[in-house]
């Protein structure tokens, strides 16, 4: 049997550690020849989700390599090249992924020896490690396209959008058509029920749809367009068609590595014993994505753990030790929203048969997505989980009825005064679950907190702006821009999510300004939990 030879893919910087490739070659320095090299302009060019991507189609390593720090020849290109990379190690830190498989080299071009070293170290090590698992994977899979037993009919009656009147009162409500002129639930619809499948799957724009289901809120003949927008999706991806990532690509990339790994994660590495959880207990607190969008939206200043950490506050201050899997997957929502519902069914059979072995009786939420995925997503596709599904914020509404859960004015506040704060809600949990109540019942049980609706809440509710990171755009920014204004119009503080990514949104708009961007906006976003465990006596 021939011996395992590692691909490594090698993105070289042009001005050193190219040359230096090039002068390893010409001085006829022996190194082996399992590496293929990308010349790219500057190592800071190199984006996470070009590491990932190679891990995913097939590499068995990956080499970022540039200028030492100091010699850029664009300044300081290689320091973000530093800053990315940091950012990508934590990321494949968590999923489990070696060292030896992903590295940073800086190499000059004078070093050309240091460059066929680096290449021989980086394969003996490979060696010892064997074939990349996401390779074997992906090829035992087949990933073949074009198998999708689903079909443009069974869509149409599925989601009965055949019986669209061609009123465009989901046009007039669509928050997506409000700031994108070319975009036109009707028209999609239309196109699609006059036998134009073909064109509409080919276009990008059917991934603009937010999913946020404010269309129903107007349809006269109940056609349910974002679930026929979500199976479009999935034709839309078979024929090899994807909207237009947002941050490249690499959540999604993410996402497929999650699915195809073989590695345990090491995803609890921020629970601490500040926390209590327990093996046997019957309650599971569904951690979700957190620690992945942890590292990759910490420029923006959200920091999604501290949900997850406020959650457990919470849930030990009432006397419960949650149970949290060391394994769990991504909920599968994002994959299944931008049509890839082969990842989603391996993430879902994945976490059903680890919650089925853990023997739960109630899973708890702090992501409305992993809620609405659980709750209505996987039962859909066969996966059954058998258990109660609980938000956080419906688990604190029953507990005020329950057990008289108190909390302690607001710390801040004078005696007299109230912190006025307003909520947005989000369309994973209001439109598509119902939930608005609970959220609100919660908010007005905590003494000093004064609650001010925006002018559009509960079911008309404006969306955060992006749904399943993808086709995120200037009319996403002016939406978000829209819903912060809104925010603001109201003289409240703090603007109140239950929805880890719609925090995300709204600090990633407040964080991209410009004069091309529309108004500079700033409020203080913060997570019902985050404020529930800030307030308990």
């Amino acid at each position: 049997m021939a011996e395992f030879e590692p691909r490594i893919i090698a993105f070289a910087c042009n001005w050193c550690t190219y040359a230096a490739a090039d002068i390893a070659g010409t001085s006829r320095i022996q190194y082996p020849p399992n590496v293929r090299v990308i010349r790219v302009m500057c190592s800071g060019m190199v984006a996470p989700e070009h590491v990932s991507w190679a891990l995913e189609n097939g590499a068995d390593g990956v080499l970022v390599a540039g200028c030492h720090p100091g010699d850029c020849h664009y300044i300081s290109g290689n320091l973000k090249a530093e800053e990315k990379f940091k950012m990508l190690k934590r990321v494949t830190d968590i999923l489990g992924i070696e060292d030896e498989r992903v590295k940073l080299k800086w190499i000059a071009t004078s070093e050309g020896p240091i460059f066929a070293q680096t290449i021989e170290e980086m394969v003996e090590e490979l060696k010892k490690l064997g074939p990349s698992p996401f390779k074997m994977s992906k090829e035992s899979q087949g990933f073949e396209r074009g198998k999708s037993a689903l079909t443009l009919e069974d869509i149409i009656r599925e989601t009965k959008t055949y019986y669209c009147l061609e009123c465009t009162k989901c046009t007039s409500i669509c928050p997506v058509a409000k700031y994108d002129p070319s975009y036109s639930p009707r028209t999609i619809i239309e196109g699609a029920l006059l036998g134009h499948g073909n064109e509409v799957i080919h276009d990008k724009k059917i991934f603009s749809c937010l999913g946020c289901y404010a269309c129903s809120l107007r349809c006269p003949v109940d056609v349910d367009y974002p679930s026929f927008m979500q199976k479009m999706r999935y034709l839309a991806f078979d024929a090899g068609e994807q909207g237009e990532p947002a941050h490249g690509g690499f959540l999604h990339s993410i996402t497929r590595l999650m699915a195809r790994s073989p590695y345990k994660q090491k995803r609890l590495e921020w629970l601490t014993k500040e926390y209590g959880t327990s093996d046997q207990s019957d309650t599971l607190f569904f951690v979700g994505c957190s620690p992945y969008f942890e590292p990759v939206f910490e420029y923006t200043g959200a920091r999604t753990l501290d949900i997850t950490e406020a959650s457990l506050k919470i849930l030990n201050h009432l006397g419960i030790e949650p149970m949290i899997l060391p394994d769990e997957k991504c909920c599968g929502h994002d994959a299944l929203w931008t049509g890839d519902v082969e990842t989603f069914k391996d993430l879902a059979e994945h976490n059903t048969k680890l919650i089925k072995e853990a023997g739960v009786k109630k899973i708890i939420f702090s992501c409305p997505e992993g809620y609405r995925t659980f709750k209505l997503d996987y039962p859909n596709y066969g996966f059954e989980l058998g258990c109660e599904l609980q938000h956080i914020s419906e688990f604190l509404a029953e507990r005020l009825d329950r057990d008289g859960l108190k909390f302690k004015a607001c710390p801040e506040r004078s005696e007299g005064t109230k912190k006025k704060v307003t909520y947005q809600d989000p369309c994973r949990l209001g439109r598509h679950l119902g939930i608005y109540d609970a959220p609100r019942k919660v908010l007005e049980a905590i003494p000093g907190i004064e609650l001010i609706e925006m002018e559009r809440n509960r079911e008309y509710s404006l969306c955060c702006g992006t749904s399943a990171f993808v086709n995120c755009d200037s009319y996403s920014h002016e939406l978000r821009i829209g819903r912060i204004l809104e925010a603001t119009a109201t003289q409240a503080e703090t603007l109140i999510t239950s929805c880890p990514k719609c925090q995300t949104h709204f600090k990633c708009a407040m964080n991209n300004r410009g004069e091309e961007k529309g108004p500079d906006v700033e409020i203080e976003v913060m997570d019902l939990a985050n404020l529930v465990a800030n307030a308990l006596e």
